[in-house]
């Protein structure tokens, strides 16, 4: 009877999922991760700039339920190790740090890779750089270190101007890993841009299309980001490009229950 009992909270998804934190030695320096939940494929998170893996609080949790999830901070975010002074943290060089953290952790591939902002042109170079080690993709309104160049042209001056002053006080608060990966931006890019073929696998890409007239260049810099994403759908077959005009950038904040569902359909499709 006991056993019954435990089995059915089990699979009512009332039993805890054992989230667990720790520091993974991949070298040169060490870093902080969080698993939880059992079961393939694993899910791994990958953060956008700057961010830690709280980032995906509304939705680490749900999945776990599902399957291995592991979420982690890169080099000098979070409770990680600052990076090698000199190390490049554009987009090809942290894939190629997710690479060597899940060697070290064992975690038996294929994965889904689900990335936000920089963290979704990460996990497309990763995907492209190790087919054989992912089985599903979802991009997290992916950045496109090429927007900015794009909306410099676009704007009039004045609110170009504008707009760089507000960010430059913003930038000016943050610490020097977050400009590291801030400054590798344009370059992460155009490393995603090339990062193609994909290997012939699920990939849902989410687009924030919800506009901030208040922000400077704001509504024709989200126009611009459609239009990047629109190019990077038609380079995958079979890719399904979703839009969420409920959020803006972060839509696993804003809307977490279009990710959750993102995941969920690339775990249908696997596990079929």
């Amino acid at each position: 009877m006991q056993c019954a009992l435990l089995i059915l909270l089990w699979n009512s998804n009332l039993f805890p999922q054992n989230a667990r934190d720790s520091i993974v030695n991949i070298g040169k320096y060490k870093l902080h991760i969080r698993e939880s939940g059992i079961g393939d494929p694993a899910v791994i998170f990958e953060n956008g700039m700057g961010e830690d893996l709280s980032t995906w609080k509304e939705v680490q949790p749900s999945i776990a339920k599902l399957t291995h999830t592991l979420s982690y901070d890169r080099a000098g975010l979070g409770k990680s190790d600052p990076a090698p002074l000199g190390q490049e943290r554009d987009a090809e060089s942290l894939a190629e740090e997710l690479h060597l953290l899940l060697k070290a952790t064992q975690i038996k591939g294929p994965y889904i890779l689900v990335g936000h902002s920089l963290g979704g042109a990460i996990a497309q170079i990763f995907a492209y750089k190790y087919p054989k080690e992912v089985c599903g993709l979802v991009l997290v309104d992916p950045g496109d270190g090429r927007l900015d160049r794009m909306l410099q042209k676009k704007l009039p001056e004045s609110i170009w101007a504008a707009r760089q002053k507000e960010l430059a006080e913003e930038m000016s608060k943050i610490p020097v890993s977050v400009r590291m990966e801030f400054d590798g931006l344009e370059k992460s890019g155009e490393e995603a841009s090339n990062a193609f073929p994909l290997p012939r696998i699920p990939v849902f890409l989410l687009t924030g299309t919800k506009k901030n007239p208040d922000f400077p260049g704001n509504p024709i810099e989200q126009d611009l980001k459609l239009q990047l994403h629109k190019e990077l759908a038609a380079h995958v077959l079979g890719i399904q490009h979703i839009l969420v005009p409920e959020s803006r950038h972060y839509i696993q904040n804003d809307a977490p229950g279009k990710v959750l569902s993102a995941i969920e359909q690339v775990l249908a499709i696997i596990q079929k």
